[in-house]
This record gives structure tokens, sequence and C-alpha cells, in this order.
């Protein structure tokens, strides 16, 4: 084979490539020391104890802790700020640990959950980097390496090579522009959250960070069925955007009202799940719909997939059966809506309708 044919075959095979990205796997010290933080306060989602001889060391080490100024302050941001569940996680991405001194990374644009936004982020952070030192956590951190090496071994095996990452390309109508991470909340126990940043200079980065739990023998609990937990986070990355006032603000016109009418006759089962506005149940939707349609796609058993759909209905996602067959027709019409982007009206008007179904119900029991 002639040099020039050689490299002609191999840009063709490379562009075919683009997307498969190497997803990494990994645990992450600012993950495990802002989870730790939020258990010593007692956040209940941060308190689930799955994580076997791991939280026996916790409490172990961390036993001196709980009256810790960094710990009460965490305690006072949950009842004043709300700050709790995946904004605890999009601080710990968005730490620089500089030898033991945290500060914020600098951003092209602020992805920091927004309910860090009236926080005083300048004593938060000098408390925490007190917290790091007095606890000693790097030694706590170093002297477990051993146990999220086996936790990360075990969901590569067991979960990510059955991850097929072009399906988000070929659904959402282009590639993504972030990077795709995986890290291991390991005191998270049930806990799972996406969360994002774009560090100055670099490619915006999108993480699923993903609970642990073992057997109460010291190995991890990961299968197959994880991997709708990680596709779900991942579909953030590519659905949440479209809420983005900046950027569109005629979908936020578009949906608010009727939005906002599903979110208030759900409210009570979206609070169960830590969702507290109507934006959060539209994307939540989306996502969930876009979930089935991947196990559609990748001809999931089907009584799994009524499994994933019948959890949703369980949810209160009462629109799901509808919201699916909506995408589903998405996909097979990609000639006329090439992107999610181009189809997005649609999605406005099936929630302007489905809601305005619901108000003729409920006005329909008040006529004679």
């Amino acid at each position: 084979m002639n040099k020039r044919l050689f490299i002609i075959i191999s840009l063709i095979f490379l562009s075919s490539h683009t997307y498969a990205q190497a997803i990494k796997v990994k645990a992450d010290e600012n993950v495990e020391l802002m989870s730790i933080l939020a258990r010593l306060a007692g956040f209940p989602e941060y308190c689930m104890n799955m994580a076997g001889q791991y939280v026996v060391d916790i409490i172990n080490h961390f036993n001196n802790e709980y009256n810790h100024p960094a710990v009460i302050y965490m305690k006072e941001l949950r009842k004043e700020h709300g700050v709790s569940y995946d904004a605890v996680m999009s601080m710990a991405i968005h730490l620089n640990n500089q030898n033991g001194a945290f500060k914020l990374i600098e951003e092209e644009a602020n992805t920091l959950e927004e309910r860090w936004q009236n926080v005083d982020k300048e004593k938060f952070l000098a408390l925490l980097s007190q917290f790091y030192h007095d606890s000693h956590f790097k030694e706590f951190f170093n002297a477990h390496q051993t146990f999220y090496q086996k936790g990360i071994s075990a969901f590569s095996e067991n979960v990510m090579k059955y991850f097929n990452s072009r399906w988000y390309e070929s659904f959402y109508g282009h590639a993504p522009d972030e990077i795709f991470s995986v890290i291991i909340g390991f005191p998270n126990g049930g806990g799972n959250y996406g969360s994002r940043r774009h560090i100055k200079g670099q490619q915006k980065e999108v993480f699923a960070i993903l609970g642990f739990i073992d057997d109460k023998k010291n190995n991890p609990i990961y299968s197959k069925e994880d991997l709708s937990t990680l596709i779900h986070e991942f579909n953030h990355s590519f659905i949440n955007p479209f809420l983005d006032e900046r950027k569109y603000p005629n979908h936020i016109k578009a949906l608010k009202t009727s939005a906002t009418q599903l979110f208030l006759s759900s409210k009570w089962a979206m609070s169960k799940q830590a969702y507290g506005d109507w934006e959060t149940l539209i994307n939540e939707s989306l996502v969930r719909a876009a979930v089935i349609c991947y196990m559609l796609d990748k001809k999931y058993p089907k009584e799994e997939i009524e499994a994933e759909l019948s959890e949703q209905l369980q949810r209160n996602f009462r629109w799901m059966p509808e919201l699916v067959a909506l995408l589903r027709k998405y996909e097979k019409h990609h000639n006329k809506y090439p992107t999610f982007e181009k189809f997005y009206p649609q999605i406005i008007s099936f929630f302007n309708a489905y809601a305005e179904k619901e108000r003729e119900e409920i006005n329909s029991l008040f006529k004679d």
C-alpha cells in the first residue's frame, strides 16, 4: 500500500470514529471531599450507608469533625440557600485544589449550580481548606486508592462495555462539543448526578457522577441495569441547553405557562425527587423519554423497556408514553428534523397541548 493511499484510508477511519470518545471512569478527590462534608452535615442524600467498610472508615476517620466550622456552615447553606443534592456535586467539580488551598476554577462562562449564587463563596472555600487540612483528608483519600480502583474496574467491566456513545450523535443530529467523564462518588449510595464545567481555554466537560453500592462483603454491585443511569446523565448535556434563557428565550416564553401548570399539579411527586421548578420537569421528562428511545433503538428486551416506562409513570411523568411516541416520530423523520433543535418547537407544542387537555378535563368537572 502506498503512503498516500494509507493516509486517505486512515483519515476515513478517523473521521468515522470522531465521536468514539474514550470515556474515563475515575475517582475524584474533590467529589469524595464534598460528599463526606455533606454527610457530616447530615444531608440525608449523602448518608445512605451503602458502601460497607468504606462508610465505617469515614465514620472512624472523621469522628472528631462533626462540629468543624465547615460542617456547621454546610448546614447553614442547606437551610438558607437549598445547597443539597446536585449542588454539592457541582461545587466538587468546580474546585481547584492548590496544595490544600481551595479556589474556584476559572471558567469561560459560569456553570456552577445556581444555588451557590448568593453564597459567600470566599468564606466557604476558606472553611473547606481548613477542613481539608484539619481532617487530614489527603491521607484518607490516598489510603483508599485500592478500594477506589476496585469500584472503577467493576463499573468499567459491568457497565461501560455496554455503553454506545455513538447513539447520541445519531439521535440529536450532532456530535457533542463536550468531553464526557464518569466519576464514582463512593459515599453517594444510590444518588446519581450530572454536572458540567468549562475551564478557560479548554473544552467543555460533562460529568456523570454515579453512586456506589457494595454487597456487604466489600464487593461493588454494578450490572448492565446501571447503564440507564449513565445514559440518563449524559442526555442532560444535550437536553438542558434548550431551556437556557440566554440562548433560547423564546422556548422559555412559549413553555412557561403550561409547564408551570404541569409542575404544580405534580409538585408533591417532583419534590420527592428533588425537582423544584418547571424547567427541571421538562428536562427530566425529555431525558427519561430519550433513555427509552435508546433502549428501543438498541433492541432491549420488551419487558425491560416496559419496566422503564412503568417506573417513569410511577414517578408521575404521566405523559411519558405520548412523549416517547413523539420522540420516535422525530427519529423517523430526520430528513425533516435533522437536529433536536429543529424539532424542539414540536416538543413545546406537545407540552402546551397536554396541559390544555388537563385543564379542560379539570374544568369539565365543574360543569352542570
